[in-house]
């Protein structure tokens, strides 16, 4: 096989989006196959050209909608024993215990190192008991998406 000229159309906001966009539009019209298409997907990127056929047009304004809430918002300090292991990421939800006192959650963390001879974390956080945490919701204006042409050559 030879090599083949392409050319494939990509709509973003900015060059890379739309790159990311051709690539995709590329591999629903070949196929996801790992062998040579003749297409964007078999391109090295090297001798790639891109030609912007149509200029984005970003929003400008954002809309704010505010979240009404009545009354207070109760926050209480929880004190969290975590596994300080690196092989899983651990979120709020994902603690080991959660205590009300520093003394209760250092006992805690301590049985549990001795009991499976790894490093705990303690941790001093901020929980709110009743009310909401979501505030607003900002949302960007209508943006208009680029239009971008990618020309190269596939590799053989």
């Amino acid at each position: 096989m030879g090599r083949t000229n392409y050319d494939q159309i990509g709509y973003g906001l900015t060059e890379t989006d739309a790159r990311r966009d051709a690539l995709d539009r590329d591999r629903d019209y070949y196929g996801h196959q790992e062998g040579y298409s003749g297409s964007m997907c078999s391109s090295t990127g090297e001798d790639d050209r891109v030609k912007c056929l149509k200029q984005p047009k970003p929003a400008k304004r954002c809309k704010v909608n505010k979240n009404i809430h009545k009354g207070t918002r109760k926050w209480v300090t929880v004190y969290t024993v975590e596994p300080a292991c690196e092989f899983k990421p651990f979120t709020r939800n994902d603690c080991v215990m959660c205590g009300s006192t520093q003394a209760e959650a250092l006992k805690e963390a301590k049985r549990l190192a001795l009991k499976n001879q790894i490093e705990y974390i303690v941790r001093i956080d901020k929980v709110l008991v009743s009310g909401t945490t979501k505030i607003a919701t900002v949302t960007p204006d209508k943006s208009e998406l680029g239009k971008w042409l990618f020309t190269g050559v596939a590799r053989s």
